[in-house]
């Protein structure tokens, strides 16, 4: 999340009197002399690795941490094994493993459990969601200072620390400055990303993730960002010096403060040093991340990267396609790089709404595409809808011919790749209601099982729409699109 401008000048000067400036130029330390090459390990390798870490961290960490009970030991520590899986990519079934950390956070926190990690598990995957955001924030930041009073390492407080700052950028937004825990949280990412990632028993790649979390705090001040970065890689660069992914992290590093420089908006908006700044920063972005590939060239990220990058710098669609080619025969299943090769089809960089649509068929056509691929062509439509139809006209584009029928094909062939995946007919039917397909609505509010009425607007809005369907059920055109 983006603070107005004046409002991250207020967040800086916390930051600079907090200590979290250990991570700029001034408050960082000599990085260590360089270490003897290791030999790259297997994908198995790399995952039992992380594992044993994580395991480390989480598991070890919690029979040290002062809160262990045979009351609540068994479930409480299910739930961090599970937990440790997920951080290493260990786990089977995408579904199972959040269930697994669910029933057993639930089952320890019944018997008393104390322990904050667990308070910390319990609030990302047992909460309800029900809840409102004030009640999220006012416990992750509860959890945030447990667990900087606990004996958990760096890094658990780190993260403990960053998902409360998250949470309360997302309730308070503009107004976070103002907010005394905000105050509270910030000088806890300080006081452990530095420790954290001096952690040398970690794997490059869970070094990385912490980096570009603590990255991606700092985003809206390309000075304090440039700063934070180069702490960041030196600290890397000390630990992990033969690691693809201290060049993954400076492409992606340089690829933002590219984007920092130029901004969002159209071509014409931007300054003629904000142009300079941007092609400076991703001629470096583009470098780093094809000396990331040549080290790794099987790691999805470098494409996604590189793609942003082929954005920013134009040049031929061929440029892009090669990029996103390279991440979908890494993965068929990569939702994201087809996401980002739909933003560059939009009409305001090189495409139009035919190229955005076809683009979304194909991903539901080809039957080596799978996972969340085929919704590609629903965003389509909406990502159309949000951002170059006037606001008089929104409402009447999901009755022009072509949309409901793309919305249908998409959701369909999506729900016969992933019949589990149940939740997504929330989304199915929030489009057939904008889509005045009455029947396919009322077909599909049986299958929504728990309703979150907030995705509706509302109990009482959601109501309304039921009701709506009901007398409308049956009508010539209904019938004919169903």
């Amino acid at each position: 999340m983006k603070l107005a401008k004046s409002t991250f000048s207020v967040w800086l000067a916390v930051l600079a009197t907090t200590g979290f400036l250990l991570l700029t130029a001034t408050g960082c330390k000599k990085a260590a002399a360089p270490k003897p090459i290791q030999p790259t390990l297997s994908p198995e390798q790399a995952k039992e690795q992380r594992l044993t870490w994580n395991l480390k961290t989480l598991v070890e960490a919690y029979e040290k941490a002062g809160h262990t009970n045979p009351k609540w030991d068994e479930p409480a520590k299910r739930a961090l094994t599970e937990f440790a899986r997920s951080r290493s990519q260990c786990t089977e079934s995408n579904e199972a493993w959040t269930l697994i950390i669910f029933t057993n956070c639930i089952t320890a926190t019944d018997a008393g459990c104390d322990d904050p990690m667990i308070r910390y598990l319990y609030i990302r995957f047992c909460m309800n969601q029900a809840n409102s955001a004030q009640a999220f924030t006012d416990a992750y930041y509860q959890t945030a200072k447990d667990m900087q009073k606990s004996m958990y390492p760096p890094v658990r407080k780190f993260y403990a620390a960053a998902r409360a700052l998250d949470q309360i950028f997302s309730t308070y937004g503009t107004n976070t400055a103002n907010q005394p825990i905000w105050r509270e949280i910030t000088p806890l990412i300080g006081q452990n990303i530095e420790a954290a990632l001096n952690d040398k028993t970690m794997s490059a790649r869970e070094a990385y993730e912490i980096a570009n979390k603590a990255l991606s705090l700092m985003c809206g001040d390309t000075n304090q960002y440039q700063r934070a970065y180069d702490c960041v890689e030196k600290i890397m660069l000390g630990n992990w010096p033969n690691d693809y992914t201290i060049w993954l992290l400076k492409g992606r590093a340089f690829t933002d403060m590219a984007w920092h420089a130029r901004g969002s908006g159209w071509a014409y908006t931007v300054s003629d040093k904000g142009w300079k700044h941007f092609s400076e920063r991703l001629a470096t972005a583009q470098e780093a991340l094809e000396h990331a590939w040549e080290l790794y060239p099987k790691d999805t990220e470098i494409a996604h990267q590189m793609m942003t990058v082929m954005l920013g710098q134009g040049g031929g669609r061929d440029r892009m396609e090669l990029w996103f080619n390279r991440a979908m025969a890494l993965d068929p299943n990569d939702y994201d790089a087809c996401s980002k090769k739909l933003y560059y089809l939009e009409p305001k960089w090189y495409g139009s709404r035919e190229a955005m649509l076809d683009f979304g068929r194909e991903c539901v056509q080809n039957t080596n595409w799978a996972g969340q691929v085929p919704l590609v062509l629903a965003d389509a439509h909406w990502n159309f809808h949000r951002g170059y139809v006037d606001k008089s006209e929104q409402t009447n584009y999901w009755m022009q011919p072509d949309v409901w029928p793309d919305i249908k094909m998409s959701y369909d062939r999506f729900f016969e790749l992933n019949p589990e995946a149940t939740r997504y007919y929330h989304n199915y039917a929030w489009y057939a209601y904008q889509c005045e397909q009455w029947n396919a609505f009322n077909e599909l509010i049986p299958k929504l099982g728990p309703i979150n009425y907030d995705y509706f607007g509302g109990k009482a809005e959601f109501d309304k729409m039921v009701q709506l369907a009901k007398e409308h059920s049956g009508s010539p055109k209904s019938e004919e699109n169903k």
